[in-house]
This record gives C-alpha cells, sequence and structure tokens, in this order.
C-alpha cells in the first residue's frame, strides 16, 4: 500500500450562493467518499481550503471532478507542498484574459459574421481541424485596412474582471507571466501592455505594400501544440521548472500546455475541456486563482497594496 500524501482541497463558491449548505455537502464527499479527515481554514466569506491525506491521487481527483460537476461551486485538488511554489503562469486571451473572441469581432467589424460563423461551426464539430480554420477565417479577412482595424477593436476589448488584480498580484509574487492566443498579435501585444504580462504569442496576419491584410498569416501557427513549446520554451529561458507553471485557458487547445505545465486551470471552459483539465473555476473573477494558490483575503489585500 502505497504512503499518504498531503492534498489542499480548495472549496470556491460561485457568487450569490448561501455557503452553509455546499460546505455541509463537500465535508460528507470528504469523509464519505474520499475516506479521510481534514482540517479546515476559511480563505473567505466563499471560500475555504480542506487539508487532506489522501492515498491515490488520480483517482480522487476523478471523484472530486464529479462531485463538483454542473454544481454553484468549485472544488481544486492538488499537491499542498508545491501550490505556492508556482513562478510561471501561461494565459489564454479570448475567452480568458478577455470576454470576447477577436475573430468574431474582425468578423462583425468587416460584416462577416455568418461566414465565420460558418467555419467555427464546422471547426467545433470537428470537421475541419485548428489550423485550417485559422487558414478559411484569415482567408475571409483579406482586403481589410490594418492600419485601423487594430485601433478600433482595441476599444472594444473588455478584460476579464479580476485579471487586473490578479497581474498585479503574481508580478509582486516574483512571477513571470505571458499569454499565448490562437488569436492575433496586435491585439495579444495590447493585452500585454495593458496587463504588464513579460511575453505576448499570438498570429501575424499578412499584409500587402499598402497594409491592406493578405489572407494569409506569417510564421508558426499558435496552435495547442505550439503554446505548449511556448510555455515550454519559456520556462526554460527563465530556469523555471515546468512543475511551476500554470496554464490558464478555456479551449480544447489549451489542454496540451496545461498537460505540460505543473497545473492547469479551465476557466469558464467548454465541457470537453473541463473534464481533461486538472482544475476547474467557473466563478466571475479570475482573482480567484489566488485562492487555488492557498492565499486568503487577508493575504490578497496585501499583495495588492
Amino acid at each position: 500500500m502505497s504512503a499518504k500524501a498531503l492534498y489542499a482541497l480548495t472549496l470556491i463558491l460561485h457568487e450569490g450562493q448561501s455557503p452553509e449548505e455546499v460546505v455541509t455537502k463537500v465535508e460528507t464527499f470528504i469523509t464519505e467518499s474520499l475516506h479521510t479527515s481534514f482540517g479546515k481554514t476559511q480563505l473567505s466569506p466563499r471560500a475555504w481550503d480542506y487539508d487532506l491525506e489522501l492515498d491515490g491521487y488520480e483517482e480522487c481527483l476523478k471523484l472530486v471532478k464529479q462531485n463538483c460537476l454542473n454544481q454553484p461551486y468549485d472544488l481544486i485538488l492538488q499537491p499542498s507542498l508545491t501550490r505556492k511554489d508556482k513562478q510561471l503562469f501561461i494565459f489564454d486571451m479570448d475567452s480568458t484574459l478577455i470576454y470576447q473572441e477577436v475573430i468574431e469581432l474582425i468578423a462583425a467589424y468587416a460584416g462577416i459574421e455568418d461566414k465565420v460563423a460558418e467555419i467555427t461551426t464546422r471547426a467545433m464539430n470537428g470537421e475541419i481541424d485548428f489550423n485550417e480554420s485559422l487558414r478559411e477565417r484569415v482567408g475571409l479577412l483579406r482586403g481589410i485596412d490594418s492600419t485601423t482595424i487594430w485601433k478600433e477593436l482595441e476599444e472594444k476589448i473588455e478584460i476579464t474582471n479580476g485579471v487586473k488584480p490578479l497581474s498585479k498580484a503574481l508580478k509582486k509574487l516574483g512571477c513571470i507571466l505571458g499569454v499565448c492566443s490562437g488569436g492575433f498579435i496586435p491585439l495579444a501585444e495590447h493585452i500585454k501592455n495593458q496587463l504588464g504580462l513579460d511575453y505576448a504569442y499570438a498570429n501575424t496576419l499578412g499584409v500587402d505594400e499598402n497594409n491592406i491584410l493578405n489572407g494569409e498569416t506569417i510564421g508558426d501557427i499558435v496552435n495547442g501544440e505550439r503554446k505548449a513549446e511556448l510555455l515550454l520554451e519559456i520556462a526554460e529561458k527563465h530556469g523555471i521548472d515546468p512543475k511551476n507553471a500554470v496554464a490558464i485557458g478555456d479551449g480544447a487547445n489549451d489542454l496540451k500546455m496545461m498537460s505540460v505545465a505543473g497545473f492547469g486551470i479551465a476557466w469558464n471552459a467548454k465541457p470537453k475541456v473541463q473534464l481533461q483539465a486538472p482544475a476547474c473555476l467557473n466563478t466571475k473573477s479570475l482573482l480567484d486563482v489566488l485562492y487555488i494558490m492557498g492565499y486568503s483575503d487577508v493575504d490578497i489585500k496585501e499583495l495588492l497594496e
């Protein structure tokens, strides 16, 4: 029989939920399904840490994810000793750092929403892969003046709630931060500058001599595989063990970078991603990532001062 190891189980209530019933339910789950006792620390009025000794992490993780599926709370299970050792955070951009999908903003700008939506549907149905869907959508952008589109889109972008204070807190903790996006580099750079990130990677659109989009991309496509490669490259550049990296995103093309990082968080993600990601966060603020790391409201206030 393998020795039991120490784990942290973090309970985060979704906004507007009454804690009493949920806390009782979760504590019953710990004792009856995980078959262990617990120590308990309240991080905030809607977040708690449970210290557990567990045998068989993978099986326990499955039980945890089944317990909180479609519930008004999230449960995150991870080894206790390394949760505050994170040194690198890599974020997806669309529907993660920002609320929108950039390709949809561009489609609206260019009046081609229906054509882009049709390609997106085919991609979601598995009829075409990410690279092909990107090529087809970028092809629709041929003829757009690139000197005006990015500035107009910058004004439409809405940064996700909690992202700015989260970035500030993580920088204060000494973390390296980056965005790796399947979107486009002008907007990824804009987000990098807005948030004080260290890196921005995304796709580059080709232009002609008059700065008109030519319907093609330049260089490597930033797909799921490339995101994973970039995370590892950044980690190596800074001498960071990938085990101390965290990948955060909402899409299937974020799963590979989650798998090479020490920890991954699916942020209000598609069902397939939630099932496969190490952890899920379905709240309204990305600042809740700090609860997952074991920081309380008191700690967070100090980090943001």
